[in-house]
């Protein structure tokens, strides 16, 4: 995917000035600007090392891409780079001398710029890009907190503006920030965008810590604070043992409610900001927090159901109870958001029942420790527990809550299996696994007895169109032989006992398109030909069909069963017919000849000759009669054309009753077989449905219940008009939490947009 967008990063606030404030550079203390000279130079050099190894990762990832769309896009963010790397390095040098124009916090916009509630996204790719700046940022701040630290405090005593955490120019923040915003306007494919980013932690960010020693130690060369070192390391000989003794458990310290301002009790313990200066919380430590709550959660289903978690109130209450006092780094804080707004969606789904909801919702605290221990829990699909709630909640789509639900199987399976992720996961994510796989087993066993179900329903409602069908064609084709012709008796009941028979058997079996409907067809033809073929001149030729057809017509005879006696007779009388033509063809040659005769004769002759010649007449008037049905016995293409017309006659009767380009008509064509429903009827019945089968012979839609029962079926123009009416009301498809990670992403953005 290709970021092209400046959407698709994280916005960076604060780094592009006015051109006035440019000149403020002039104005800075002369350490400040050896400083910022100094750290420019430093990280441009690590910039321009970094390229060089996402080059060399770049190329091996193409190599091994799995797909051609993939690979191209890597190789060309692989080209790219090479291109721009220099522009990259200068802008990301110039926007590391900019931080230099610092801003008081309290007035800078970018204050929670990582948070949930201020994040710009439009894939779910950015979430794993948020979370790879947030975690080298935090990480940062934790392993160099004691030199950033001494620059903080140094840069005080230069600059008019207060130093806080969030605007110190040297800060991780800044650093990162001024390398997003450098790399921002690139077109980038996202795994070559956070490959980038992981270069970038491991080449710059994971060496901060020599460029914050060297920044110090010109500060001190410049006597700015030169003994500060020795100051910080004595204050805080002289604080431990006070430490030691006011703190009861092991854990954060406590700190002072009036200094922290954080939401703690009078005791100190409780839940703190992350600016109040005591240590975040580590994950582990989080974990079994979180472990704790998750224990005391409700083991079975309740009737009044299950509230989103507030997480933060419960760890305050957690903390209170365990006599500690902790901060939350930025990343799970956010973390922790995210997770409250994916089962806020959860809780509101209307795919689901709101039993199912219920136990889906008892997954909150097991999803968030996953997502605390696991950062690639929101960009990996193939998570397994992702996947199980995904699978839990599809099996769950078309179930309902009926009278004593409770002991409803797929019910009991469904919490049987949130009980025991509560029971059983701690922080091994195989549990998962385990369960997915057992239930799967479930769900096939629970889909195969629906699927008998189902299909002998749809076959049956396959076999009745195809029937129907196939007589209309039929029909169509005997229509167009007969319709205004004479036909001798024995020749309609061959039609009608025979071959419109022969006719319905290869059109049920091998379709029109078939080389036997084909020949069917032309028998069909060539029997009606031979009744009326003109003759003396067709002699010949009926001669030399009459084998083949008597053998094409036996054939018939035993397709459809013909009792033996009712064929001999049926083969006697086209025998008879057959007789008479021929006598006939004889009769007309021969009253040919004699007129030639008669013409050559004296004129005495001539009353006879015209009273031959009238007789004569009247005869090949008969002929010529024949010659003209002959002439309009329809040809095989035309026969064709009225099978066509008969497989449209019943679209073209729908479109009349609707216009063709309604939107809900339009929307018929484009539902998928699986796809779930809701069905009202009457006045409060409903109920979900999946569609089945389409039955294209007569463009009719079979639905049922998740047992495979039918329970409603639509023509196109019904199931238009149903959709209309919101009779019939199309369930989401996806992924449940896929779905739910969308409509955060959608939430935030839309929320940050009204912000602005």
């Amino acid at each position: 995917m290709a970021m092209t967008d400046s959407n698709n990063v994280v916005s960076i606030q604060g780094l592009q000035r006015e051109p006035r404030e440019n000149k403020r550079g002039a104005s800075l203390p002369a350490p400040v600007v050896a400083v910022r000279e100094k750290a420019r130079s430093l990280l441009a050099e690590q910039a321009k090392l970094l390229f060089a190894k996402v080059d060399d990762s770049l190329f091996a990832m193409a190599e091994k891409a799995h797909g051609q769309e993939e690979q191209d896009g890597l190789f060309q963010a692989l080209r790219l780079l090479r291109v721009e790397r220099r522009k990259v390095v200068d802008q990301f040098a110039d926007n590391v001398a900019r931080a230099f124009l610092v801003r008081d916090s309290s007035e800078d916009g970018r204050e929670d710029l990582y948070s949930a509630d201020n994040l710009s996204l439009v894939h779910n790719d950015d979430l794993e890009q948020l979370v790879a700046v947030d975690t080298m940022v935090a990480n940062a701040k934790r392993d160099f907190a004691e030199p950033l630290t001494e620059i903080s405090l140094r840069l005080n005593t230069l600059l008019s503006v207060k130093i806080y955490d969030k605007n110190n120019p040297l800060g991780p923040d800044a650093i990162c920030d001024a390398f997003v915003e450098a790399s921002r306007p690139l077109n980038l494919h996202i795994r070559a965008r956070l490959t980038l980013l992981k270069k970038f932690e491991q080449v710059v960010m994971l060496n901060l810590g020599k460029v914050y020693d060297q920044c110090n130690d010109l500060f001190v060369e410049q006597g700015v604070l030169p003994s500060l070192k020795q100051q910080r390391r004595a204050a805080r000989q002289q604080q431990r043992p006070a430490a030691s003794t006011s703190v009861p458990h092991s854990g954060a310290q406590p700190a002072s409610p009036a200094a922290l301002g954080g939401s703690v009790t009078a005791a100190g313990y409780g839940l703190l900001p992350v600016n109040s200066g005591v240590a975040p919380m580590a994950a582990q430590d989080l974990l079994s927090h979180l472990g704790a709550l998750q224990s005391h959660l409700p083991g079975s289903y309740s009737d009044a159901g299950i509230q989103l978690l507030n997480v933060n109130s419960l760890l305050q209450e957690r903390l209170v109870d365990v006599r500690q006092s902790a901060a939350l780094t930025k990343v799970d804080s956010d973390i922790i958001k995210l997770v409250e707004m994916l089962f806020s969606f959860i809780l509101e789904d209307r795919n689901l029942a709101e039993p199912i909801k219920t136990q889906l919702g008892r997954l909150q605290l097991p999803l968030l420790k996953v997502a605390i221990a696991d950062k690639s829990f929101f960009s990996k699909g193939g998570h397994p527990a992702r996947k199980l709630l995904n699978e839990l909640a599809d099996a769950c789509t078309g179930w309902q809550a009926k009278d004593n639900f409770e002991s409803d199987p797929l019910f009991k399976k469904v919490s049987e299996v949130v009980a025991r992720v509560l029971a059983e996961f701690d922080q091994d994510i195989n549990v998962f696994s385990l369960l997915l796989e057992s239930f799967r087993e479930f769900i096939e066993r629970e889909r195969k007895r629906a699927q008998k179900l189902e299909q002998r329903i749809v076959d049956e409602a396959d076999g009745r169109a195809k029937t129907q069908a196939a007589r209309a064609r039929v029909a169509a084709v005997m229509d167009a032989l007969v319709a205004e012709r004479d036909l001798p008796p024995v020749v309609t009941e061959w039609l009608n006992k025979v071959w419109s028979n022969m006719l319905f058997l290869s059109c049920i079996k091998d379709g029109t398109d078939s080389e036997s409907w084909s020949r069917d067809v032309r028998t069909a033809r060539d029997l009606v030909w031979s009744v009326h073929a003109p003759m003396p001149e067709s002699r010949k030729q009926l001669q030399g069909l009459l084998p083949a057809l008597q053998e094409r017509l036996k054939v018939g005879v035993e397709a459809v069963s013909l009792n033996s006696f009712e064929a001999r007779r049926m083969f006697a009388g086209l025998k008879e017919v057959y007789r008479e033509r021929f006598a006939l063809a004889q009769r007309i040659t021969e009253e040919r000849a004699r007129l030639a005769r008669e013409e050559a004769r004296d004129e005495v002759r001539e009353q006879l000759r015209d009273e031959v010649l009238e007789e004569v007449r009247a005869v090949s008037q008969v002929a010529q009669a024949e010659v003209q049905e002959v002439v309009e016995l329809p040809q095989m293409e035309e026969l064709e054309q009225v099978v066509a017309e008969v497989e449209l006659k019943v679209q073209t009767a729908e479109t009349e009753a609707v216009p063709e380009d309604d939107s809900y008509w339009q929307q018929t064509f484009r539902l998928a077989q699986g796809s779930w429903f809701e069905l009202k009827r009457g006045g409060e019945e409903q109920f979900r449905c999946r569609l089945a089968a389409v039955i294209k012979d007569i463009d009719q839609f079979i639905f049922v219940n998740r047992n495979g029962a039918k329970v409603a079926e639509f023509t196109r123009v019904e199931l238009a008009q149903a959709l209309r009416a919101a009779q019939l009301l199309p369930l989401d498809d996806g992924m449940l939490f896929e779905r739910a990670l969308q409509s955060v992403i959608g939430t935030v953005r839309k929320s940050r947009g009204e912000m602005h």
